[in-house]
């Protein structure tokens, strides 16, 4: 015979395989979120190389392979960012909307010549609409993009 909390823990068996995080959990930190690697090699493609990765980690420069990367303790906003190419995947948290600002505001100066900001597609906000007041060329995907954490487990729900 089996319980009702027996019929509730094999509903909610996950395939860990197919599915990411669910809900949420511990270290959850949007601003941690790592892109895939075929979107990090897409900006590379585009960009030709990626010498500034301004929002990063040491864990995510793996993939993205930038010659400079600012970790949260470097704190981007304190620096310029002198580069050729820059690839931005902003943080998600309070930060976000600064993040953009300052992306913008280097690229005006002639800090760098060309970058990719990996952003969603809220077209009706400031931050949007301040990136593409700054943009040549616009990309949009057919999904969401699931974005993986420190240990390489998906992300759903992002």
């Amino acid at each position: 015979m089996t319980t009702r909390t027996d019929e509730m823990i094999m509903l909610n068996k996950a395939d860990s395989n197919r599915l990411g995080y669910v809900g949420k959990c511990s270290g959850r930190d949007s601003d941690s979120w790592f892109t895939p690697p075929i979107y990090v090699e897409a900006a590379r493609t585009v960009l030709g190389r990626i010498d500034l990765d301004p929002f990063s980690s040491d864990a995510a420069n793996l993939t993205v392979g930038a010659a400079l990367h600012y970790t949260e303790k470097d704190d981007a906003f304190q620096h310029s960012w002198m580069a050729h190419s820059v690839f931005m995947n902003p943080p998600f948290g309070r930060p976000f909307r600064r993040a953009v600002e300052k992306f913008a505001e280097q690229y005006r100066n002639g800090s760098f010549h060309s970058g990719i900001v990996l952003v969603n597609n809220c077209t009706e906000t400031r931050a949007f609409q301040l990136l593409l007041n700054v943009s040549r060329a616009v990309c949009f995907t057919d999904h969401r993009i699931s974005f993986s954490n420190v240990d390489g487990k998906s992300i759903s729900g992002n």
